[in-house]
């Protein structure tokens, strides 16, 4: 079975942490992929990274004919955090990772939620968002001027997060002129799940209509409703399906993504990841 005409099926660089970004291109080419998500991030892209060696990479997807999308830098980053000096390198990192995106051939760039350590303080949690929305213009200004589109990622209803949910994040972008959504099932069903609700494919299919307007990213991975696994598809407890016939049901013509974590056998979490995902999409 085909993925559904109107979706491109992809595959995140970020299980192939042993083996060389062109690497994990030529494996997602051999897996039938038709996009790469790139991390922008290490141990690919570690700090000073030339950006000039950029143009063979891209010469490289080209080769294989896929499309490609960036993650923007976010391990040991915070896009709220209260100490400037990390601020502004969060900053910097996600301008450099526009750049990448542009250098490739790209057109979505995928930014992470801000952090807040202390969030039961009073007011540290309004400061956060402060810092946030702050930060998200900066972006998106930079973004626009490079004909990139910032897609805003969705977390897992965590308190110190923000913003939390896809409810939340929804209210975020709509005052946003040119802001988008990156849609991650996985992180909804944590969300849904932490809130207390069992029936998650139902409340996740019900997040994707209200954001269809916004949407423009999908990230497919799977959990059991507690940590971050970042499963292939079936091996969690998410019931996909809602969502899937929500996506088809609104004509979702966007990238499909098949983020996982298995750095111990990528190639295997791969291959299951992209045949689950094909299976449930298709």
């Amino acid at each position: 079975m085909c993925i559904d005409a109107t979706m491109k099926l992809g595959l995140s660089s970020l299980p192939f942490v042993h083996a060389s970004i062109e690497e994990a291109i030529r494996a997602s080419a051999k897996l039938g992929a038709e996009c790469v998500e790139i991390v922008y991030d290490v141990p690919h892209f570690p700090p000073g990274y030339d950006n000039r060696k950029l143009p063979n990479i891209k010469e490289l997807l080209d080769t294989h004919g896929l499309q490609v999308s960036v993650h923007a830098s976010f391990w040991d980053l915070n896009p709220a955090s209260h100490h400037r000096e990390l601020w502004e390198l969060t900053l910097e990192q996600v301008r450099r990772s526009i750049n990448a995106c542009r250098a490739l051939g790209g057109e979505i760039v995928v930014v992470h939620f801000g952090k807040c350590p202390i969030h039961v303080t009073r007011g540290f949690l309004e400061g956060t968002k402060r810092r946030y929305l702050k930060f998200i213009k900066q972006c998106l200004s930079y973004a626009q001027e490079r004909g990139v589109t910032l897609a805003l990622e969705n977390a897992g209803g965590q308190p110190n997060i923000y913003p939390s949910t896809a409810e939340e994040l929804g209210k975020f972008v709509a005052g946003l002129e040119g802001a988008k959504i990156t849609f991650d099932i996985g992180h909804a069903h944590l969300a849904e799940r932490r809130a207390g609700r069992k029936d998650t494919g139902a409340a996740i299919a019900r997040s994707i209509e209200a954001l269809r307007e916004h949407l423009i990213h999908v990230h497919v991975h799977d959990n059991h409703g507690m940590e971050d696994d970042h499963l292939p598809p079936g091996d969690g407890d998410i019931d996909f399906k809602p969502a899937a016939d929500t996506l088809r049901a609104i004509n979702y013509d966007g990238l499909l993504i098949a983020e996982l974590w298995n750095p111990a056998n990528p190639p295997e979490a791969a291959r299951k990841g992209i045949k689950k995902t094909r299976d449930i999409f298709g």
